[in-house]
């Protein structure tokens, strides 16, 4: 009978444990729910092909861009001189099924722009009505320009204005896959 009894207590300290222990290595019932896969446009799914990191040399000396799908496969995001005060983000996203961008300035703004045309090889964008943007007068990343040289080149290109007109912006940067 003692002996019944010691293997009852032994076995009262091992259940609990091994119950434990099986509870850390399941998955929950059901587990988060399935997100439905996400089909952007042409010229978004031609950009989901950017993702990774990219360098080169602008004027300010090398320049290092990574490209990131995020948000369930249905926006793409930029980042530039990470880690930098002059970093800056911009994201790309399908807006009534177009293709459209945000872009987070240095300038402490957030233009958008809009696709206006799409190239075999490039996609360009330009100014959309900008919550906090006066276009004739504030300072503002105006337009956007990426060209695809191929699958490890691209060329990205960006222009400013300031007072409604056009200003000195970045010469044209090309950018290597690393």
């Amino acid at each position: 009978m003692l002996a019944i009894m010691k293997r009852a207590a032994q076995l009262s300290v091992v259940l609990p444990l091994l119950t434990l222990a099986s509870c850390q290595l399941s998955k929950p019932a059901g587990g988060p729910p399935a997100m439905p896969a996400f089909k952007g446009s042409a010229e978004f799914e031609r950009m989901k092909s950017l993702a990774g990191e990219w360098h080169g040399t602008g004027p300010m000396g090398p320049v290092e861009i990574e490209y990131k799908v995020s948000a369930a496969g249905s926006m793409i995001e930029e980042r530039i001189f990470e880690d930098t005060p002059m970093e800056m983000l911009s994201t790309y996203y399908d807006e009534g099924g177009r293709l459209a961008m945000t872009h987070y300035c240095a300038l402490h703004n957030r233009p958008k722009m809009k696709l206006v045309r799409s190239a075999a090889d490039s996609l360009s964008f330009d100014f959309a009505p900008s919550p906090g943007i006066n276009p004739a007068k504030d300072r503002h990343m105006h337009s956007a320009k990426i060209t695809f040289i191929d699958a490890n080149h691209i060329r990205f290109e960006g222009s400013s204005w300031a007072n409604g007109k056009p200003e000195p912006s970045c010469p044209p940067m090309v950018l290597t896959r690393r």
